[in-house]
């Protein structure tokens, strides 16, 4: 089964990802990444809800997890958001982040994302809103516009990737009450940015206990709702 599933992720990763510049820091591991991303997505698969992604890059994510929403949904309702501004970090979040390259994502833009998604024919799973989290995600959330249930949001895994403390926190506060039981919020990394800052503070604001038993190899910490 593991040789089943590592030629399948093989095959995935030269056939159809077709990783772009954007993703060249993570050529030698990719293979790695995938496999990551599968488990995350396995642990949360028979939860309902959709997945919400906060640090969207060249749209690695949305294409990952788009294919896997679009090939095990039973109902066709769970859908992939992502948000980012789709440019450089924010001036704010460099402002605040010091360790931030605001030349890492000068290349990248909304349409290119969203014409990766296109080829991979996921127009109608995976979504992108672009802007500043901090504006575009409390508006999502009231919006009626883009969810299934009008008045209420289900989240089975909302995937932090912002390198930055402001939209992180934020999202946390936004989220985690939106998120089912048996659901994730996975923090991304805590080597650059601020992201681990806020996961940590939410937790001891919330008497929360992360979780880091390396279930999932790229991810430090998972918090899941009970």
């Amino acid at each position: 089964m593991i040789k089943l599933t590592k030629k399948f992720l093989n095959i995935f990763h030269k056939k159809y990802f077709r990783p772009d510049a954007r993703d060249n820091y993570l050529d030698r591991i990719e293979i790695s990444y995938l496999f990551n991303m599968f488990n995350i997505f396995t642990d949360i698969e028979k939860c309902p809800g959709h997945i919400i992604e906060l640090g969207v890059g060249a749209g690695r994510n949305a294409i990952i997890l788009g294919n896997l929403l679009k090939a095990s949904s039973q109902d066709g309702s769970s859908r992939y958001f992502g948000f980012d501004s789709f440019k450089s970090y924010t001036s704010r979040d460099l402002e605040i982040e010091k360790g931030l390259n605001p030349k890492k994502w000068k290349n990248n833009n909304y349409n290119f994302v969203k014409n990766r998604i296109k080829k991979h024919n996921l127009n109608n799973v995976s979504y992108l809103i672009e802007g500043d989290i901090r504006e575009t995600l409390p508006k999502f959330i009231s919006s009626k516009a883009s969810l299934k249930s009008p008045d209420t949001l289900f989240c089975r895994l909302v995937y932090i990737d912002t390198s930055a403390y402001e939209p992180s926190i934020l999202g946390l506060n936004l989220l985690w009450k939106h998120v089912v039981p048996g659901g994730l919020i996975v923090i991304d990394q805590r080597t650059q940015g601020g992201e681990w800052r806020a996961a940590i503070e939410f937790c001891e604001k919330n008497k929360i206990k992360p979780q880091n038993d390396n279930k999932f190899n790229s991810a430090p910490i998972y918090l899941r709702k009970e």
